[in-house]
């Protein structure tokens, strides 16, 4: 399977930093045939943004109505960001003066934490990681400010109410046109992290307009974009270009990257997200922690397997392993039969109301065994899938 035609434009506008290597944009740019399907490619890698960024004086190689599409498209995004940001405000000013730890988190804090401007990097929610002792005062006051959750229940079905944060309940809240989306764990795991208590009295703050975000540390950050970039089979390429750009912020504490992968032993994931992020932009990683968190060979062998290297650098499309493989890769090295088998029985036999929320079914109809049938044999479709060549 050949790679992506535009996969080698849409990585270079992805590149971190302020400037590319003009002459491989003009080139790659150059070689474009179908404008169109790279304009709706660089849409579902979320790069459009960065494509106008690298390509706005492109005037020799890129044709005019392209670049007023990009430029039209990159307005957009502007009123758009700056619209969340002005609806959020108010939000996070209230969980300030609450003293709630409720972290900002992905896309919001990356667009204002690492990019040279909010707009150029697109989000649709906003994702927080909440510390779960103090989600119900986080639930209480989302409802008196006017949120309604709207987490996809089906009619007449739905989870307790008063549920408590874990990995099967994720949910989202709606004001108007600002979505947020609120999670448990700060590295994304389908159970507790062992040191979440380390994180959460080493946070910061983020400036947001008038007020002022709570962040994880930047360390740990980076070990959840790697496992979330892993969750979705690295599927956007804006996810590989966020772990590039945080990963070349200065001042990072790689020591503690090590620390917190080989503690959560999550090494895989971090270990594949930085160096998939290496592999597309040279020079993005330092090698160090890459050597330092090398997971052992059954485990890279799996990581290869699964993702090979130079076809997801390449863009080339496959069938989405499930969302919970890190949490596999984070069980092989824990060596815990007891843990993992009460994680594997609630990844593939989840409370019934949350597959009948998840999945649009009933709880009460006999359609949800299919369901269950579905998770159990998920893994063995996707094999076969991928081994076919089918997307």
């Amino acid at each position: 399977m050949s790679p992506h035609p535009s996969a080698r434009l849409l990585a270079l506008c992805a590149r971190p930093g302020d400037g590319a290597d003009g002459e491989a944009v003009r080139a790659a740019a150059a070689a474009v045939r179908d404008w169109d399907g790279f304009l709706a490619r660089a849409d579902r890698e979320g790069l459009l943004p960065l494509v106008h960024w690298r390509l706005a004086d492109r005037v020799e190689t890129v044709p005019e109505p392209v670049r007023d599409r990009l430029r039209l498209a990159f307005l957009r995004q502007v009123a758009r960001a700056a619209r969340i940001y002005r609806e959020l405000e108010p939000v996070l000013e209230f969980f300030r003066r609450a003293g709630l730890r409720a972290a900002l988190t992905k896309g919001a804090r990356l667009a204002l934490d690492v990019y040279p401007d909010m707009a150029l990097r697109p989000f649709w929610d906003v994702d927080f990681i909440v510390h779960p002792s103090d989600w119900p005062a986080v639930r209480d006051l989302l409802a008196r400010l006017g949120f309604v959750e709207t987490s996809g229940r089906p009619e007449g079905e739905g989870l307790p109410p008063g549920r408590p944060l874990d990995w099967t309940f994720s949910p989202y809240y709606k004001k108007g046109s600002l979505f947020l989306e609120f999670h448990a764990h700060p590295l994304g795991l389908h159970f507790p992290d062992r040191r979440q208590d380390g994180f959460w009295s080493s946070s910061g703050r983020l400036a947001v307009r008038g007020t002022a975000a709570l962040v994880l540390p930047a360390e740990n950050e980076i070990c959840y974009l790697c496992v979330h970039a892993q969750q979705h089979s690295y599927d956007r390429l804006i996810w590989l270009a966020d772990i590039a750009r945080l990963a070349g912020r200065p001042g990072l504490d790689w020591d503690w990257v090590c620390r917190i992968s080989r503690e959560e032993r999550i090494r895989g994931p971090v270990f594949y997200g930085l160096s998939l992020a290496e592999t597309l932009w040279p020079g993005s990683v330092p090698a160090s922690p890459r050597a330092a968190l090398r997971p052992g060979p059954v485990e890279s062998a799996g990581l290869r397997l699964l993702w090979p290297e130079a076809a997801t650098a390449a863009r080339r499309e496959a069938p989405a392993w499930p969302y919970y493989m890190p949490s596999i890769f984070s069980l092989w090295e824990r060596r815990d039969p007891v843990l993992a088998a009460r994680t594997l029985r609630e990844i593939f036999f989840p409370p019934r109301a949350w597959l009948a929320s998840a999945t649009g079914v009933a709880a009460s109809s006999p359609r949800l065994y299919g369901r269950y049938l579905e998770r159990v044999f998920r893994p063995a479709v996707t094999a076969a899938r991928r081994l076919m060549g089918v997307k």
